[in-house]
């Protein structure tokens, strides 16, 4: 076996990382799916993901869970510059760019088109059934934007009567959808109006011409601030559990200013978007040098409302994680690299399994097979 086999040794959330090793990192991962397991209208939590040391598998155990909970979560990254600040503006860039990928069999559709639709559709209610806005049965309108939203507000389709004259009407209808959109998320008007026109013109454009994500990232992203990212994510978390994800910390090592700058971007966004998860995944050491002696008791608290942790590895998981890295018997190799106590997590396993195959090759012995009966006429053997 070549040592090639056992790599990576670093992922990175959002890309598709190396198999997952059955029994590694369980017990954490099935703590953390149980606190993500909330209703669309349930408040977010602060969690933090803690290992004693990087290598541990925080971000690939985050990966697998978000492939797990794909269905009903919307799973967004959030990258510190350096590892000291975050920058708002590619904050909303990287979410947007996220959020236009087209879905599968969808005719070019985007999870974005399908928030925007909902959105609109939330907006348009209460003023239908209000009568604001004139409708020959308005009891039948209210119950297709409450049921039916994607179809309602399908501009592309020639019946669609409701997208249509939505579009038409659009420069004196979007203030008071923005308006309602306000009030029901409690978000400041301004920033709710920004994203009720933008997702508007997103959501009309044909889903088949080219430059429409990027004009709406270009236009998200050119001024944003913590306000603008909190208020997508609060849009966002009115149809699905919406996770914000924080990893790579490693650049606030020792540097509590860095650290007061993150949590206090986290602390805004999270004042705006109340329903949406936070998961910041951290070292101990990172966590002990730079958070603990930044932060207030209060902001420490509601970055850790739950605290899962990451422990060693035991002798069945690490077979496990040898065997999932494409060596047949991982136990072999496990005998001959005589970790110590301070050894069992998944990178130095890893480093050390493919320094040793490096060296001596692939010694272990394939585990043998019961030898068929030869059976000759007469039944003798």
């Amino acid at each position: 076996m070549h040592a090639s086999s056992l790599q990576p040794f670093f992922e990175n959330f959002g890309q598709a990382g190396a198999p997952h090793a059955s029994g590694v990192n369980s017990s954490a991962g099935g703590q953390l799916e149980q606190v993500l397991h909330a209703s669309v209208d349930a408040p977010g939590r602060g969690i933090l993901l803690r290992s004693p040391r990087a290598g541990f598998g925080k971000t690939h155990l985050l990966e697998l869970l978000r492939q797990s909970l794909a269905g009903t979560h919307e799973f967004l990254p959030l990258r510190p510059l350096d590892g000291r600040h975050v920058d708002p503006s590619a904050a909303v860039e990287d979410a947007v760019r996220r959020l236009t990928r087209q879905l599968p069999a969808s005719g070019g559709l985007t999870s974005l088109d399908l928030h925007a639709r909902h959105l609109l559709a939330h907006g348009l209610q209460p003023l239908v059934t209000s009568g604001e806005v004139p409708c020959q049965d308005r009891e039948t309108a209210a119950t297709a934007l409450h049921k039916r939203p994607v179809e309602t507000f399908d501009f592309h389709h020639p019946q669609a009567v409701t997208a249509h004259w939505a579009r038409e009407n659009f420069e004196v209808l979007g203030p008071r959808l923005a308006l309602e959109v306000s009030q029901l998320t409690g978000c400041s008007l301004n920033p709710v109006a920004f994203w009720v026109a933008a997702l508007f013109r997103y959501a009309v454009a044909s889903p088949e011409h080219p430059g429409r994500a990027g004009t709406l990232m270009e236009t998200a992203a050119n001024g944003a601030d913590a306000e603008r990212f909190g208020t997508l994510l609060a849009l966002l978390s009115r149809l699905r559990r919406v996770v914000l994800v924080i990893d790579d910390l490693e650049g606030v090592h020792g540097d509590p200013d860095g650290a007061r700058r993150v949590a206090g971007f986290l602390a805004g966004v999270r004042q705006e978007a109340p329903r949406a998860d936070l998961v910041v995944s951290v070292n101990d050491d990172v966590w002990e040098s730079a958070f603990i002696p930044a932060l207030s008791g209060g902001l420490l608290d509601r970055l850790s409302e739950k605290t899962i942790r990451l422990d060693p590895l035991n002798v069945d998981q690490i077979v496990a994680l040898l065997a999932s890295r494409g060596h047949g018997d991982g136990r072999q190799v496990l005998e001959k690299l005589q970790l110590s106590s301070e050894d069992r997590y998944a990178r130095k396993v890893l480093r050390l399994a493919a320094e040793w195959l490096e060296i001596h090759g692939d010694q272990t012995e394939p585990v043998p097979q019961a030898e068929e009966e030869t059976v000759v006429e007469g039944g003798q053997e």
